[in-house]
């Protein structure tokens, strides 16, 4: 047998201690990055006016099913390319905030350009016991617990009045990790 994986997606008002997202989506297929933090609504419905920001997507990974150890976390963007007026930028965080359209500057790594697993500039990502956002115990390089979460994969997709009306080019986002 081998885990089984989900992205998982919180948004909301930020509630509880530590801090989540009131709501969560499961079984998340995509990060379609929009003006509004709901995923389960049409990216099409919300769109991103030129000169906007999206709303900050708070993502994470969930491991259930049969597995010794998850470890090595890494996330990065792998391929696609945003076109002009177009920043992503991103951060690995156990700290959930109100998903909001105003520039996140808490999303401290430029992840616009796509790069290549194992070749540098990827996040490490830490594993906790019962959510994204645990503190206790605090969210380490290795779990056996089970069920796991990844931290939150944060993104928000950031413009400038030079970003072409209509959809962005796909890119994918990676999130690599150890199984055993």
């Amino acid at each position: 047998m081998a885990a089984t994986f989900a992205f998982d997606q919180q948004y909301g008002t930020q509630t509880g201690t530590p801090l989540g997202g009131t709501t969560t989506a499961t079984g998340v297929t995509n990060n379609n990055w929009s003006n509004s933090a709901d995923p389960t609504i049409a990216y099409s419905a919300n769109p991103i006016t030129a000169g906007n920001n999206s709303f900050t997507t708070f993502q994470y990974g969930h491991f259930t099913g049969t597995y010794n150890q998850i470890s090595a976390g890494q996330w990065a963007h792998t391929s696609g390319t945003l076109g002009t007026g177009l920043t992503l930028k991103g951060v690995v965080t156990s700290a959930y905030a109100t998903p909001s359209f105003t520039t996140n500057t808490n999303l401290t790594v430029d992840m616009t350009t796509a790069i290549t697993m194992g070749a540098g500039g990827t996040q490490t990502v830490l594993f906790a016991q019962t959510s994204p956002q645990t503190t206790t115990p605090a969210a380490a390089a290795s779990i056996t617990a089970n069920p796991a979460f990844t931290q939150y994969l944060a993104t928000q997709l950031q413009t400038t009045t030079a970003a072409a009306a209509g959809d962005t080019t796909s890119v994918t986002m990676t999130l690599q990790y150890n199984e055993n």
